[in-house]
């Protein structure tokens, strides 16, 4: 009596088994099973990136369900065609997988550097240091092909026409029809040393005298306000820091691989 209940209890957990598989399939596409698991992330997910405006219901799940279904029947018809084995998706993959260690590399070489708040805070004051006493120039310029035309621009604004709508109408840069030739404010101890020589001569209110010449063609500039350089707050440009100084241990260790490695 007592073997033949053990045995009937084996059997039913035996069969409790995959029945307690099958409960957590929301579905199955030709045998293939979708797993609640699956849902239950695409619904935390949705629900995060939209800083809970999705929030999970029946209709929610439905959907997902159905989007999960039509991923595993286009998967499943792309391996029926033997597209994996086509020779440009094996290139793409290749390239995806390329990219994919790449990636890692990098993290793992960021994650052995932790960039710390100290880290931060002393590049922050190494900036800071490097800024002191330079100057931020707030110019305008108008962008010319020779320089002929750059000459006639300056003498037009001797005879008085305005220098915003001469960049308006003559600047080939595509932007200043808008702007006016605003560059915005710029730091004359980053910029390329001839460029901020040429700014640096330049008083507020004040236009070149000469044409300045670029890879980019004859430039015409005006500068509109001077001001001391300050950094922004620490605050505000952490985060930009700290991905300075991650990409720069990245550099650095890509640096010593090629010192190490045999390249002919």
């Amino acid at each position: 009596m007592r073997h033949s209940r053990l045995a009937a209890l084996l059997f039913v957990a035996a069969i409790g088994i995959p029945g307690l598989a099958a409960a957590q399939a929301v579905a199955t596409v030709n045998g293939v099973a979708i797993d609640k698991k699956d849902v239950d992330e695409a619904v935390t997910m949705l629900s995060k990136n939209s800083n809970g405006k999705v929030q999970d219901s029946p209709a929610l799940r439905e959907q997902i369900k159905e989007n999960l279904i039509n991923k595993q029947l286009i998967l499943q018809e792309a391996t029926r065609r033997g597209l994996e084995k086509q020779p440009d998706f094996v290139e793409r993959l290749q390239n995806v997988r390329e990219e994919m260690l790449r990636d890692a590399l990098f993290a793992e070489i960021v994650k052995q550097s932790p960039v710390t708040d100290a880290k931060i805070k002393a590049r922050y004051d190494q900036l800071a240091s490097q800024q002191a006493g330079s100057k931020e120039v707030h110019a305008r310029q108008i962008m010319v092909a020779s320089e002929a035309e750059a000459s006639k621009v300056i003498a037009d604004l001797k005879k008085g026409k305005k220098f915003e709508d001469l960049a308006k109408t003559l600047s080939k840069d595509p932007a200043a029809k808008q702007s006016g030739g605003d560059m915005g404010w710029g730091n004359l101890s980053q910029m390329e040393p001839k460029l901020a020589e040429a700014l640096k001569g330049l008083g507020k209110g004040q236009s070149s005298s000469q044409p300045f010449k670029s890879g980019l063609g004859w430039h015409v500039f005006k500068i509109e306000d001077i001001r001391d350089a300050k950094l922004p707050p620490l605050n505000e440009v952490k985060a930009q820091i700290a991905r300075q100084i991650q990409q720069e241990d990245v550099a650095k260790a890509v640096g010593e691989l090629r010192s190490k490695a045999k390249i002919q």
